[in-house]
């Protein structure tokens, strides 16, 4: 039976994968942006900064959009821990919004543990310069 740090690592390489579009990495902008995602969410808390990034987003333009790759990867994966919560983005801020405070920081922790692999991930992969 994997761990939770194993299965955030595993997950977390699964976005990185995906966001890599048939090549071997990931952009530098990208990966910086990632970098950048967890102090957004402890300046601002999880909600918050979820809507920031799917303000972001242009339209219905999503591939490719490094607000909505990461918006997208928390999203899946506070879906994980709670089946409850949906990754549209209506149904999702409805659902987090209704949790108590307790669900809520359980599940920013959550947000951010899984942000530190993704973070691991992205610089790994990320385009030489």
């Amino acid at each position: 039976m994997n761990s939770m740090e194993q299965k955030r690592s595993d997950f977390a390489l699964q976005q990185i994968n995906a966001g890599m579009n048939g090549t071997n990495s990931i952009s530098s902008d990208l990966a910086t942006f990632i970098v950048g995602t967890p102090t957004m969410i402890l300046q601002n808390g999880l909600g918050q900064t979820m809507a920031f990034l799917l303000a972001k987003c242009p339209g219905e333009q999503h591939s490719g959009n490094k607000h909505y790759f990461t918006f997208n990867a928390i999203a899946q994966w506070i879906r994980q821990i709670n089946k409850k919560i949906s990754t549209e983005p209506m149904d999702f801020f409805n659902s987090v919004s209704n949790l108590d405070q307790q669900d809520y920081l359980k599940l920013q922790d959550e947000a951010l543990k899984m942000l530190q692999w993704l973070k691991r991930y992205a610089k790994a992969f990320q385009k030489g310069e």
